[in-house]
């Protein structure tokens, strides 16, 4: 079981080290189901499934936060299961939602749950600091 769980936490940090913070999206298959469901809506996408999913997603991102990094702090692992709690950082240099790009550098927290199967990541489930990201933007006054 050790063997799984260290898998499962090896195809997470892959996820984040290789296709987030490198900008290697080519990865994105050999991490990601093709039947990959992401049940935390960030943006409007037109994927709704498979790598394609956060292909969209990631390339947003890095329009939005051209610099932008993904820390993680803590990786917890269970057999069909892998968790984590990671810092974003950029500076926002793209429109967001309509709103004008800001040039402010941003730090805000995600944690994010997903479930293996076939030794890839099939969902995701995500709480992101929306509130804390609108208010260093100056989206939303405190």
């Amino acid at each position: 079981m050790e063997t799984t769980v260290e898998n499962n936490k090896q195809i997470l940090k892959r996820l984040i080290d290789e296709a987030f913070n490198k900008r290697n999206l080519e990865i994105l298959e050999e991490v990601l189901h093709p039947e990959f469901i992401n049940h935390q809506e960030v943006f409007p996408l037109e994927a709704k499934k498979g790598p394609d999913v956060f292909r969209e997603l990631y390339s947003k991102f890095f329009e939005i936060f051209p610099d932008v990094q993904a820390e993680y702090h803590h990786i917890i692992a269970e057999v069909d299961y892998v968790m984590a709690r990671d810092t974003i950082t950029g500076t926002n240099n793209g429109e967001l939602m309509g709103n004008p790009p800001t040039g402010k550098e941003v730090a805000f927290e995600v944690f994010h749950l997903y479930r293996i199967k076939d030794g890839k990541l099939i969902e995701r489930w995500g709480l992101t600091d929306d509130l804390g990201l609108m208010k260093q933007l100056g989206v939303i006054n405190e």
